[in-house]
């Protein structure tokens, strides 16, 4: 085997291939052109139009845009009563929007552990921290991959617990044949510029009740509220809770045409993703994300684990720098912290400001127990993304990539060689919340 890249040889990957679609599509960029020739530059039409139309994607009865994924959550929280003191279950390997919306909502997040496997919420330990003040479960497709929505359905079932899906990554996705966001009692989309769907910013709230997306429109799209129906008692609250989170439509005009374009894309991801894993299947050391059996994965991110016992005791930060060096864009996890910020630590300032500080209806601070998450700090150190979004030109190097790592995993003894020589060099990757921190 050749000379590893980080030592000076030359990178398996000789070549920058473009991999992704164009973030904003030149009909996109039509479209929002047109609405601002047309001054719609705060509210129109075809934000209704495009509503209408991710309800039929999703197969839903309701769809409601906003302003970002994170208003959608906060949406969705409130609409399922989600109120002062209640609590909500929800893993700490997650973005922070799936946590500090339960905050916002005036509700208390308990950190539950999620499956190394599939990265998902574990229903088990979901079961564990179900308390008489448990009011919601949230639910994260992280890296767009379905959850164990059977078994977390049957516990909201048996609990009368609410449940509502942060589908952020997860457009497309399906379990047994349903789309994540129809699942569960209400769902949170993201349009944000790196998502399959980009708006720029937005977010997308949906459900099958209507009485949630009503409570919804309360919440935070006061404009709506007088086209209730006369009979509705939402109608009523007028002025809405002062949140206003209506998308821009400018933003939601450029995710309208990528709707129009994410079965075809998602079928190029999915064949690349599945490509790669495929060529990687014979490397011990390395596990993509599960699927479950009956799920739809969609390769908005592409995610694995490595196991540095099976490849000579190697530790994570080497392997990723071997990696970067054949030219592979690799990264870390800033997931899995969410339960240890400042936040939720009794002396600090933040934590008087937030309800599980002040609130007289939450549990006291000292009848929660320390959460113990042994998979989550696992994946803390073992978890990595292990490409790009391959949306386009995925032969030429997609072969190269597994090139890449089938020269990386053949040198073990040049790679603990490298790791005694550097020691005292080797920083841990900085990694700060962002879902993805780059090597």
């Amino acid at each position: 085997m050749a000379k590893l890249a980080i030592n000076g040889g030359n990178r398996a990957i000789s070549e920058k291939v473009k991999t992704s679609y164009p973030v904003v599509s030149e009909k996109g960029i039509e479209a929002a052109v047109e609405l601002m020739r047309k001054g719609e530059i705060s509210t129109s039409p075809i934000v209704d139009e495009f509503e209408n139309e991710f309800a039929k994607f999703i197969g839903v009865k309701h769809a409601l845009a906003s302003n970002s994924g994170t208003s959608s959550l906060h949406q969705a929280l409130f609409a399922v009563g989600v109120s002062a003191g209640d609590e909500v279950i929800v893993p700490s390997f997650t973005f922070v929007a799936s946590v500090s919306t339960i905050l916002a909502a005036r509700g208390i997040p308990v950190f539950c552990d999620v499956d190394i496997d599939t990265h998902c919420i574990d229903p088990d330990d979901v079961e564990r921290k179900i308390t008489s003040r448990t009011r919601a479960i949230m639910v994260v497709h992280v890296w767009g991959n379905p959850c164990d929505m059977e078994r977390i359905m049957k516990i909201a079932k048996k609990h009368n617990l609410a449940v509502v899906e942060d589908c952020s990554h997860a457009h497309g996705a399906t379990w047994k044949g349903q789309k994540v966001g129809s699942i569960g009692d209400a769902g949170g989309f993201s349009l944000q510029g790196s998502k399959t769907m980009p708006a720029g910013e937005g977010g997308v709230l949906t459900t099958n009740i209507t009485d949630i997306y009503e409570r919804a429109i309360v919440c935070g799209r006061v404009e709506k509220i007088d086209l209730l129906p006369e009979g509705s008692r939402n109608r009523k609250a007028s002025m809405g809770l002062g949140f206003k989170h209506r998308p821009h439509p400018v933003g939601i005009a450029m995710a309208r045409e990528q709707l129009k374009e994410i079965d075809r894309l998602n079928d190029i991801r999915d064949k690349n993703g599945k490509y790669l894993d495929e060529g990687l299947a014979d490397i011990p050391c390395i596990k993509p994300q599960k699927v479950l059996q009956g799920c739809r994965k969609v390769y908005s991110y592409h995610w694995g684990n490595f196991d540095g016992n099976l490849l000579g005791g190697v530790s994570t930060e080497v392997f990723l720098r071997a990696l970067a060096a054949e030219g592979v864009s690799c990264g870390r996890a800033g997931y899995g912290r969410l339960h240890e910020t400042a936040l939720f630590e009794e002396g600090s300032i933040y934590y008087k400001e937030c309800c599980l500080g002040r609130c007289p209806h939450s549990r006291k601070p000292s009848e929660f127990a320390k959460p113990d998450l042994p998979n989550t700090l696992y994946l803390r150190q073992h978890a990595f993304t292990m490409s790009p979004r391959f949306e386009v030109n995925y032969e030429k190097v997609l072969d190269q990539y597994i090139e890449a790592y089938h020269k990386v995993v053949s040198a073990v003894d040049e790679l603990r060689a490298y790791e005694k020589e550097n020691a005292d060099k080797i920083a841990p990757v900085k990694v700060s919340a962002r879902s993805v921190n780059p090597v």
